[in-house]
């Protein structure tokens, strides 16, 4: 694990809790927030995309469950300093401009 995972890593872990991405966006010096954060837009966004479609039985409760383990596995792997590309996701996340 680098330095900036180290110093910055709970910092990033709130990219995966709600709104809070936000706060590692700020850390424009950290390339390790800075990735985090980027994906955190990109799951909050597919959260309120499933949001819509959870509804649908089966095959949205699917989809909110996967976005549920997806959204854990991110936040532990970043507390482990871990800079884990979100399955499907993550190429979008590259695309944002911050």
């Amino acid at each position: 694990m680098d330095q900036d995972a180290k110093t910055h890593r709970t910092t990033a872990a709130l990219s995966y809790v709600l709104l809070l991405f936000v706060v590692p966006m700020t850390k424009k010096d950290s390339a390790f927030c800075q990735f985090h954060a980027k994906q955190g837009i990109a799951l909050f966004v597919a959260w309120v995309i499933v949001s819509f479609c959870a509804w649908i039985p089966f095959i949205g409760w699917a989809a909110w469950l996967s976005l549920l383990i997806i959204n854990v596995m991110a936040l532990v792997k970043t507390l482990n300093g871990e800079t884990w590309e979100l399955p499907i996701l993550g190429k979008y996340a590259k695309e944002i401009k911050l």
